[in-house]
């Protein structure tokens, strides 16, 4: 491994594994009753509404398991990537399919880390363990840099500092005397009562779920502990996404007895612009996939040829049954969107998101040349493609 990779791997160990167990050594005065029996073999038939229980990695087991997603290894034979994990000839529908799925199940996106602790506390995300039996966490939101008490407006790109009353945002309109610029962009919130409260909310959701998450608890005021909550809330996923996560790993682990690395689950909408802007894979869609807590990545960075092949098999015979869209990108991962219900988007709201997705990415209208036909092995239930896979696997995500 050379020095950057070295260096670029303690990053990932520390920040993953302080996430869980610095925050977890504060427990909460009222420690929340463990809901999931972990990420074992079974765990893919537990009711998906159950989360995983947070159990802090050993220091030296995590380090372990780090250096055994990266350990140098190969595999006799070729990558071979199917049909299903390569882009459309038209590059727009593997946004647009996603777009639709979400529209169409009417996700809520949140928008910022206040929004994503309400979905948390709602049940519409369930988290996954750091280190699981069968999975890790590997990178997942360790560049995360959002201010968990402050509101994302997604019109202005600005965000809003949080207070947890008026009688708090009254003392803070003092204090700033008069720096008439700042009190006004306050006060055109909370000056608002709806605003106002819809704020006040946000601040409570954030500030209960820092106080009590699964039983750790992070202190907001600590600059190390806002960077480990964050991580925290991005370790989530919807149920749906989790058991197909889950039930993948277990996969793997059994074939290769290897963790499955994964690189992304959810992601709020000031994330994923700040994202867009350093990685070409992160879209500038309205609707990211991320978002909607329905998509995770699988890192294949480290990964064998025959590694790699049995994952995408697997992506294959799922997104040939219609329950996810897949993906094989240019940059070291796998991405995989399940479909709530198992079945795709209808095809007249697929078309709608073409130019949708082609505003935001004006080269994604441009057609690849056509790919060699190839026989899928599982018959789709899903509704008919209208094109064909290219065999260019770069991305727009």
């Amino acid at each position: 491994m050379n020095p950057g990779n070295r260096t670029r791997s303690l990053a990932i160990a520390l920040a993953a594994f302080v996430a869980v167990s610095a925050g977890s050594c504060r427990k909460a005065d009222k420690p929340a009753e463990a809901s999931g029996p972990g990420t074992s073999a079974s765990e893919s038939a537990v009711p998906a509404s159950a989360p995983e229980t947070p159990t802090p990695p050993d220091p030296s087991s995590w380090a372990a398991a780090i250096a055994r997603v990266e350990e140098v290894r190969g595999s006799a034979g070729r990558i071979n990537t199917p049909e299903e994990l390569k882009h459309y000839s038209d590059r727009r529908r593997f946004l647009a399919v996603q777009m639709a799925d979400s529209r169409e199940e009417k996700y809520n996106l949140p928008h910022d880390v206040a929004a994503l602790a309400q979905m948390i506390q709602s049940g519409e995300l369930v988290p996954l363990r750091a280190l699981g039996e069968h999975h890790i966490l590997y990178d997942v939101g360790t560049d995360a840099r959002e201010d968990p008490l402050a509101h994302y407006d997604l019109e202005s790109g600005k965000d809003v500092p949080l207070f947890a009353s008026m009688e708090a945002y009254q003392a803070e309109d003092a204090r700033l005397g008069g720096d008439k610029a700042k009190r006004d962009a306050l006060a055109a919130w909370y000056g608002n009562p709806a605003r106002a409260e819809m704020l006040f909310a946000e601040h409570r959701a954030v500030t209960a779920l820092a106080a009590n998450f699964n039983g750790a608890s992070y202190d907001l005021k600590n600059p190390e502990d806002r960077p480990r909550f964050q991580v925290r809330l991005l370790s989530t996923a919807r149920p749906e996404s989790r058991d197909v996560l889950l039930t993948l790993a277990n996969e793997y682990h059994a074939k290769f007895n290897r963790l499955l690395p994964v690189s992304s689950l959810v992601r709020t909408e000031r994330y994923q612009r700040r994202l867009s802007r350093v990685n070409r894979n992160a879209t500038r869609v309205d609707i990211p996939p991320h978002a909607t807590g329905m998509a995770f990545d699988i890192s294949y960075k480290f990964m064998a040829a025959d590694e790699q092949n049995l994952i995408m098999e697997h992506a294959a015979r799922l997104e040939a049954e219609g329950r996810v869209e897949a993906l094989r990108e240019n940059r070291n991962a796998i991405h995989i969107y399940t479909f709530a219900n198992g079945q795709r988007p209808a095809e007249p709201l697929v078309a709608g998101f073409l130019f949708d997705v082609q505003t935001a990415h004006p080269g994604s209208a441009k057609a690849a040349p056509a790919a060699r036909p190839r026989a899928r092995r599982v018959k789709a239930k899903a509704k008919p493609r209208t094109s064909t896979r290219t065999p260019r696997p770069r991305s727009v995500r």
